[in-house]
């Protein structure tokens, strides 16, 4: 089984956003955590929002270090018309529809990891960059998922930046805690 990593961040208060952005409750020890795991990923994997949005870099940009990491757009829409509206914008991701099985299919398509010094060689990463609803989905199809979750040590609250109204129930299990300048790093599996 290939290991996925669900990385997620949020305020003290449980904001995930600040003006629509998730890097307006990110700090510095947040940004370098973000980047390691980004460095370790074979692939990453995002929500149609978060691959449409024209605020975001372009996460397998020429020049970037994960310039050759494939990203995946899981949606619940047609994943063709959602391919074509991609490319249109010359990004180079792939969309598939999302079912019980396809994180499955993704992770079954990977070789080895990016670099030696980010992963054993036989172990394959995925990394998910979305919000909480492809989180929980993530969560609840794919045994061993791991949940990081980042609580950052900002009290925020804008209209709109708490916790999705989310209707999803899945008991997890904390692996590890660990600290760096405020912040606190979460480990979760399911329970």
């Amino acid at each position: 089984m290939r290991r996925l990593i669900i990385s997620l961040v949020q305020s003290i208060n449980g904001s995930f956003a600040e003006d629509g952005w998730s890097t307006g409750v990110s700090t510095d020890a947040d940004f370098r955590r973000f980047l390691a795991l980004r460095r370790s990923a074979n692939a990453i994997i995002v929500d149609r929002r978060t691959a449409l949005n024209p605020q975001l870099p372009v996460i397998n940009a020429a020049g970037k270090a994960l310039e050759h990491t494939p990203v995946h757009v899981l949606t619940e829409s047609d994943p063709t018309a959602l391919q074509s509206e991609l490319d249109a914008r010359g990004l180079d991701y792939r969309a598939q529809r999302f079912t019980a099985g396809t994180i499955t299919e993704v992770a079954a398509s990977l070789t080895t990891a990016p670099s030696p010094e980010s992963q054993p060689a036989d172990e394959a990463v995925l990394l998910c960059e979305s919000g909480p609803n492809l989180a929980f989905r993530l969560l609840e199809h794919y045994p061993g998922a791991e949940l990081h979750l980042s609580v950052s040590p900002l009290y925020i609250r804008t209209p709109g930046s708490h916790l999705a109204e989310l209707e999803a129930e899945i008991a997890l299990r904390l692996i590890d805690v660990r600290t760096e300048d405020d912040q606190v790093f979460l480990r979760y599996t399911r329970a």
